[in-house]
């Protein structure tokens, strides 16, 4: 009785007011970019990219757009890895004030707005962790049973069916900015292709699979999905890091 008492503590803390760890993490900036101003905005953040203050400092950042958003009226996403809380608080102080940091705010700031933000940490990948995914599939979760959501899905990856999935698999707690256009977030299931088309082949037949069968009757008691959106990588920028570093 203690332990499953413990037990459920303890997922009752990771689904409702995640603890900061000393871990890989992954910072999320969205942002509504005016129509036709793009190409103004990632030439603004290319110029952040190649300054000084943004080379200084360990971290890989990637410039995406977002397809099927749903509600959320973000049209872009800025993300950055860092390897740990404390490489991302030395950057920051160093960013907030300098002459690069203010250039790229007032650059951008008549062509687009801030949507939100949010702060994750990777549970587990599965698959094979590459650059060359520049399609991610993204699904939003507000999770009952982390536990659970884990166990099912590392049973699928590890089902002899899964055994050519072509590319990698993350499953990551939100653990900052839970509130969302698109409802409250506690976990994110971001899937990576080389393509929609790979995207499409995979899920074509894995649907078809017992695997997927015993995993949609974990997710139907685990979860609820908020929200799913595809990203398209626009541009990567490994400061002294990579994805690859971040597994």
């Amino acid at each position: 009785m203690k332990n499953k008492i413990l037990g459920a503590l303890t997922a009752a803390l990771i689904t409702t007011s995640a603890l900061l760890q000393a871990a890989p993490t992954v910072i999320v900036y969205e942002w509504a970019v005016q129509a036709g101003k793009a190409g103004e905005f990632a030439a603004a953040l290319d110029t952040l990219q190649k300054s000084e203050v943004s080379k200084d400092r360990t971290a890989q950042l990637h410039l995406e757009s977002i397809g099927f958003n749903g509600v959320n009226p973000a049209t872009h996403r800025v993300v950055v890895l860092y390897p740990s809380i404390a490489e991302m608080e030395k950057w920051n102080k160093k960013f907030v004030g300098s002459d690069a940091g203010n250039a790229f705010l007032e650059s951008i700031s008549d062509i687009s707005s801030p949507v939100g933000q949010y702060m994750e940490q990777p549970l587990k990948s599965w698959g094979t962790v590459s650059n060359e995914d520049k399609v991610f599939d993204v699904v939003r979760l507000q999770v009952s049973d982390p536990a659970a959501t884990l166990a099912g899905l590392d049973a699928l990856m590890s089902a002899p069916e899964a055994k050519d999935f072509p590319g990698q698999i993350w499953l990551v707690q939100v653990v900052r900015g839970n509130a969302a256009p698109d409802g409250r977030v506690t976990h994110q299931i971001v899937v990576g292709y080389e393509s929609l088309a790979e995207m499409e082949a995979w899920q074509d037949y894995v649907l078809t699979t017992n695997a997927w069968k015993t995993w949609s009757g974990v997710a139907q008691k685990s979860f609820v999905v908020t929200n799913r959106f595809t990203v398209d990588w626009l541009a990567v920028y490994d400061h002294n890091y990579t994805l690859e570093d971040f597994d």
